[in-house]
């Protein structure tokens, strides 16, 4: 291939235009499919599976060139054309086909005076794109796209040599064996392990010499060391805090010392044993983030409340979610999540139990690319952005069952939605619950109904709100239609029929399942005047009754024992007063009339203690649980209320604090003066 069409080549191949067209492929509806569809290759060798039906299916290899004006691809075909590339063929099983391509040239730069194919002009040697179609019967089933980069390798020019030079760690060599020896090249005076120190220079200062670890001599064994004591002169505090280690090693060399680590013998030890199993991990609960191996979260991309994208966002355990991410793309995406590869999404994480699952990654191509791809209305910008909208979803499956999200174990919790269901019997006796939400008005925008949102009912959260109607004239002289019109629009927030007791509920048995008890508005006796309607369904209200039934691990498990769905009627006239006339004698001009809805939570106050007696009920001045004064607790510390220490020894005490108490009056000098009263009286 010459150089100048290699370079032109290179310059319509790396285009942005058909790689975003290579990447964002559909597969061929078919009864087969390669695994993988599209391979980016960088050596001699490239490999892919057919798999589905392949009796019948042959494979051609076809060079493609993209369009210089369009820069899309040509269609495939099943015409095999000559290249450079062999392809081969191997049976693994009756569903599957291997497929192997091997390039048959070498890769080295070509020499001053070599030429030929088995050489490369340039380092760049190989740039193309090829296809390998999947045909039966002349028509293409499946492809492949292969992207084909290969640079030559450089040789060295001589032989090479199998010597290896070790360098020296010069973090612990300068100053470790001779700490004295400052000078490179010349002797030290009175270092004697100073290397550059000749035998007849060392004589001038022998017996003169540097002593301890400065001057490279160990000084005596100091007596924290294990090997310095003998059971003759042991200190008490031998051997449990002595010191094992080399004699070599003192606080001198610090880092610079190169000893080796000494095993210590096995002696008594004051730690707790450590177990021979990781304890159990703690599970999973709904809510909960995801942890991987490494104790990170297991993150996806979502939309935060306000509604931006968060491209690092825990994924929830139990939390199904539909996430939509819009981004301007000026170049094609080389890095995440954009340009992910299935093999980095398929991690381990924690299943919650002590165990460690893989995350199994489905790539699915999108055939139309309206929804996800788009070109904004910008002028004067080169290159031209493209807006592209990419979707996640999470879905949690119990079996084969699509996961249903709880609002508690088993009671419910505040903030999660109260679950409604409606009965379906499949024409028997025996029915299931098809779950069914309970739902408020969600305004947006200007607040109208028409364009209003509903929002889920969530358990023990008292909530108001509404949507305003818009209403004329007209509206107003048919009555009874716009009492229908707005009872329905009012019916549509509560369409089921039961309510669940818990937050986990057995769908198959209606003992968990509560009826929904509605109070229809009796608008058969409204009186409606001229421009005004009575009787209008105007407010939905819902009373939740719930009551705590019991403690699981101490946390109190709340249900619902009844719910009530009520109707406050209002009588809606038009407003023509401030001196605008005007709603009450055009009739295609309107006034806004609002419809609301609320909920009330309601706790049921049960008492789990004995029943009070008839003294208790009476006698309130003497009840400690009614009262700042509690008279039968005067003698505290002799009574069962006292748990400072046991019973018997509070007694005892009692009793002796009694007993100082009797001798100290009778001893004292009012029992005294008692009895010398007494004496005279006697007298």
């Amino acid at each position: 291939m010459a150089k100048s069409t290699l370079n032109s080549f290179a310059q319509s191949f790396w285009n942005c235009a058909w790689i975003c067209q290579i990447i964002l492929l559909s597969k061929a509806s078919s009864n087969v499919v390669f695994q993988p569809s599209y391979i980016i290759a960088s050596g001699p060798s490239v490999s892919s599976l057919l798999l589905g039906d392949t009796s019948g299916i042959t494979l051609t290899l076809t060079p493609i060139v993209p369009s210089n004006s369009t820069g899309q691809l040509p269609p495939p075909s099943c015409i095999e054309q000559p290249s450079q590339w062999v392809l081969k063929q191997e049976s693994v099983s009756k569903t599957s086909l291997q497929v192997q391509l091997s390039l048959n040239r070498s890769f080295y730069l070509c020499g001053s005076n070599e030429t030929g194919d088995d050489c490369c002009l340039e380092p760049l040697c190989v740039l193309e794109v090829l296809r390998v179609s999947a045909c039966r019967g002349g028509t293409p089933q499946a492809t492949l796209l292969i992207q084909v980069k290969i640079y030559a390798l450089l040789l060295p020019s001589g032989p090479g040599s199998e010597n290896k030079t070790v360098i020296p760690n010069q973090v612990f060599q300068p100053l470790g064996p001779c700490p004295c020896d400052f000078t490179v090249g010349a002797c030290d005076i009175r270092c004697c392990c100073d290397k550059d120190c000749s035998d007849k220079t060392k004589k001038l200062f022998e017996g003169h010499c540097f002593q301890g670890p400065f001057g490279g001599e160990v000084s005596p064994t100091p007596d924290y060391q294990c090997s310095a004591q003998s059971a003759e002169n042991a200190p008490d505090w031998f051997p449990f805090l002595c010191v094992t280690s080399s004699p070599d090693n003192n606080p001198y060399l610090g880092l610079f010392y190169q000893g080796q680590s000494i095993t210590p013998k096995p002696g008594p030890s004051f730690q707790a044993p450590v177990p021979s199993t990781p304890p159990p991990s703690t599970p999973y609960r709904q809510g909960d983030a995801i942890f991987t191996t490494n104790n990170r979260f297991f993150t996806v991309p979502q939309n935060s409340l306000i509604g931006q994208c968060v491209e690092n966002a825990p994924l929830a355990f139990l939390e199904n979610f539909n996430a939509e991410c819009s981004r301007r793309l000026l170049s094609c995406p080389d890095q995440p999540p954009l340009q992910t590869n299935p093999a980095d999404l398929k991690v381990k994480v924690k299943d919650g139990r002590g165990g460690v699952v893989t995350v199994e990654v489905t790539d699915e191509t999108v055939v139309d690319l309206t929804g996800f791809v788009s070109s904004p209305d910008i002028k004067d910008t080169s290159p031209p952005p493209v807006d592209l909208t990419t979707r996640y979803s999470a879905v949690f499956l119990n079996g084969d069952v699509m996961a249903q999200t709880n609002s508690g174990n088993p009671g419910y919790q505040v903030g999660r939605p109260v679950i409604g269901g409606i009965l379906d019997t499949f024409g028997n006796d025996t029915g299931v619950m098809q779950r069914t939400p309970i739902h408020l008005w969600r305004p947006v925008s200007a607040g109208f109904c028409d364009s209003a949102e509903l929002r889920p009912v969530v358990f023990g959260e008292n909530s108001t709100a509404g949507c305003l109607l818009a209403v004329n004239l007209h509206n107003l002289s048919q009555c009874s239609l716009l009492r229908e019109t707005v009872g329905f629009l009012q019916a549509n927030l509560v369409t089921a029929t039961h309510v669940a007791r818990t937050g986990k509920p057995d769908f198959r048995n209606l003992a968990d399942w509560v009826n929904i008890t509605f109070l229809t508005p009796n608008s058969a006796q409204a009186v409606d005047a001229s421009g005004s309607c009575s009787g209008v369904p105007a407010n939905l209200h819902i009373h939740v009754s719930s009551l705590v039934s019991g403690l699981v691990e101490g946390v109190p498990q709340r249900e619902i024992q009844a719910i009530e769905v009520s109707y406050t009627e209002s009588t809606w006239r038009l407003g023509c007063g401030g001196g605008d006339p005007t709603p009450c004698l055009n009739p295609a001009v309107t006034q806004n009339f609002p419809l609301t809805s609320s909920i009330t939570f309601t706790s049921i106050l049960i008492s789990t203690g004995p029943p009070q007696t008839r003294f208790q009920i009476n006698f309130t001045e003497y009840d400690c649980d009614r009262n700042d004064v509690c008279w039968p607790q005067l003698a505290f510390p002799l009574t069962r209320y006292y748990t400072g220490e046991p019973y018997s020894q509070a007694l005892a005490k009692g009793f002796i604090l009694v007993f100082f108490f009797i001798a100290s009056c009778i001893l004292g000098t009012p029992w005294k003066q008692i009895r010398q009263a007494w004496n005279s009286a006697s007298i």
